[in-house]
């Protein structure tokens, strides 16, 4: 049974409403039909699931098809074939002498991914037997044993600790669950504290903006509205300053960047759910304010859809559910130095300019940033295009694109978190800066990473040797600590 996976429009009913979902096409006597079971699914969980979630649930339910394919000549029961898939996933399928007899070419997995995905298996294969699509799961339930049960309530109260009902203790239903484990086990992933936050270099946010965003041969332009790309100078503000998500910027509508009316000169950004945003009132239906920015779009650029219930370069995705105004549905952006407000305004001001030279009016979509290719010219900005830019600036100032340094866009909003903490600005307020929902969301910006650990090792050695220097005086009782030097010394 061969399969593909394609992304299909599926009409819902007779509105002209539709969705976009991504389905697995499987050919069986050569017939190519729809996986009916995993639509279904999909289908009934769209309005809560993401695109990256069904995305990933098909990639491993694809290897899942794939696998069963290749061993469709072997006599073993369902969970048997899933327990030896599971196998396959964390090992690969290649023996030790490298030969792969499968063909499936499948390297080991890390454990952590691939027990996001086979979870995911796991709910879906439960699904389709309460569904009536399978009789039975590919991963039954069993009685679990007294280890198993206290690791269940360990997870249970690690979930719930901060659940707004969470002191009315576990329910019955909770309780039964407890005592119940999967027959197939899937590998433990192994354990560590809070990974530091990989934050963006400081000393190089300067280089980054004046030098990293030139455009190509014009390094000795001097109108500046040619010689920089505006547009990617204040989305990396946004990350560097203003502690946004790299996704969160694709999302501001034209009007949604102002001259502060309290702090003249500084900008006020505010970046609304792309959904249930409020809408502009510029544009009415008899005279009133559309219900949100789903129904603005809608309304008057029905060819736009919010951008993270979209696919595609246009998508764009929204993480996080906690505003400034609960009513207006928005992140406030709070600038840290302060004074980069107003750099921002400027730096904003130029980019609309540069709009402006350009001919790109809102009259087609509202959206703040937009595209200069001449394929694309005038279409909303996209993520991948602003990931490739970053990158290219980066190679001009001499730095790796790569997550461990702190140098992937999202290290622009970690860099302002170490600065948050360094400037000791207290946790209630950088939770609102963060739009987090719990102030332990932002621990990982005090867990100190290895150069700071490094620089206390160092301290600490210093200080040591001066205990050592006042005991060989007489001043103290510290014995001094040996010098690595003296280790390999030959004694004359």
């Amino acid at each position: 049974m061969q399969q593909a996976r394609i992304w299909a429009t599926i009409k819902i009913d007779k509105t002209g409403n539709y969705l976009s979902l991504p389905v697995i096409l499987v050919l069986r006597n050569d017939n190519l039909t729809v996986l009916e079971p995993l639509l279904s699914y999909f289908t009934s969980f769209y309005q809560i699931r993401s695109f990256s979630w069904m995305e990933k649930l098909c990639q491993i339910l694809g290897l899942l098809l794939d696998y069963i394919e290749e061993n469709r000549n072997i006599e073993t029961k369902p969970y048997e074939i899933f327990e030896s898939f599971i196998h396959a996933v964390y090992h690969g399928t290649y023996s030790r002498d490298g030969r792969d007899p499968t063909k499936l070419g499948w390297f080991p997995t890390n454990t952590k991914t691939a027990n996001q995905k086979l979870r995911m298996l796991n709910e879906f294969s439960d699904w389709m037997v309460n569904n009536g699509y399978a009789e039975q799961c590919l991963n039954p339930w069993t009685h679990a044993t007294a280890s198993e049960e206290r690791l269940n309530w360990i997870s249970w109260y690690r979930k719930n600790g901060h659940s707004f009902l969470g002191h009315l203790g576990a329910s019955e239903n909770v309780s039964a669950g407890m005592s119940q484990a999967r027959k197939i086990k899937l590998r433990r992933q192994s354990t560590s504290n809070i990974q530091p936050a990989k934050a963006f270099p400081a000393n190089f946010e300067t280089a980054l903006l004046r030098e990293g965003f030139v455009r190509p041969g014009k390094e000795d332009e001097k109108d500046i509205l040619k010689k920089y790309d505006w547009r990617c100078i204040c989305i990396a503000m946004l990350m560097l300053y203003g502690a946004r998500r790299v996704s969160e910027p694709f999302h501001l509508w034209t009007g949604d960047v102002i001259e502060n009316p309290t702090r003249p000169n500084e900008a006020l950004v505010r970046i609304y759910h792309p959904q249930d945003g409020q809408a502009p009132d510029d544009k009415k239906i008899n005279g009133r304010r559309v219900a949100n920015r789903e129904a603005y779009l809608k309304a008057f650029f029905p060819n736009y859809l919010p951008r993270n219930r979209s696919t595609g370069n246009y998508h764009a995705g929204w993480k996080g559910r906690v505003f400034a105004d609960d009513t207006a549905k928005y992140i406030q952006v709070y600038w840290l130095p302060s004074d980069m407000a107003s750099a921002f305004l400027w730096a904003y001001h130029n980019y609309m300019l540069v709009r402006a030279r350009n001919g790109f009016g809102s009259s087609r979509h509202p959206f703040a940033f937009v595209s200069e290719h001449s394929k694309t010219k005038g279409e909303p900005y996209s993520i991948k295009a602003f990931n490739q830019a970053w990158e290219r600036a980066l190679r001009k100032i001499g730095l790796p694109n790569a997550k461990i340094h702190g140098t992937s866009p999202h290290g622009g909003r970690h860099a302002t978190g170490h600065r948050a903490v360094r400037a000791k600005i207290a946790d209630k307020d950088i939770r609102e800066m963060f739009a987090h929902r719990s102030l332990e969301s932002q621990e990982v910006y005090t867990v100190p990473g290895i150069d700071a650990v490094t620089k206390q090792m160092d301290a600490a050695t210093l200080r040591m040797r001066f205990a050592a220097k006042l005991a060989e005086q007489g001043l103290a009782a510290e014995p001094p600590p040996a010098d690595w030097k003296d280790i390999w010394r030959t004694k004359d």
